[in-house]
């Protein structure tokens, strides 16, 4: 049975918190990502493709978080900054795919240098297991609030 009675002070909700947290997480990045004039969600979609080879706009919306819309004006941005390329699917002709130019790997090349830098400094401060233990439980908590039925 929940203990949660009533609506907490927004700063204790687990939404601020969560927030918080990202915004914690992403602020030493922002410095690198600016240096390169990439926005976060450009990041996250860059990040996406090098991660997964040649990708579609469905994949990258699904797996960077982002909405449909975005993923598409996010790829006009880095194709006309040469960051990306745009194929047909040698498999499905009516299927575009996404992936990075060579001078786009060069940005997540540098970036997440500096990226691996900041998540191991995060590490040493608040302890590995610590940190190993932290994702663990925020993906259980995604999966149990996307089982939730709220009406």
């Amino acid at each position: 049975m929940s203990t949660i009675r009533k609506l907490p002070p927004f700063e204790q909700s687990i939404a601020a918190i969560v927030l918080h947290a990202k915004e914690s997480v992403i602020a030493p990045m922002r410095p690198k990502l600016r240096d390169y004039n990439i926005t976060e969600p450009q990041w996250r979609v860059m990040r996406v493709i090098n991660d997964r080879g040649a990708t579609d706009a469905t994949g990258l919306a699904e797996v960077g978080l982002l909405h449909a819309p975005s993923v598409t004006r996010i790829l006009k941005e880095l194709e006309e900054r040469k960051l990306i390329v745009r194929e047909p699917d040698a498999n499905d002709r009516r299927r575009t795919v996404v992936a990075l130019t060579p001078e786009g790997r060069e940005v997540v090349k540098v970036v997440s240098r500096h990226v691996v830098r900041v998540m191991r400094e995060y590490a040493d401060r608040f302890g590995d297991q610590r940190l190993d233990k932290l994702l663990n439980e925020l993906r259980a908590l995604s999966a149990a609030i996307k089982g939730v039925n709220v009406e």
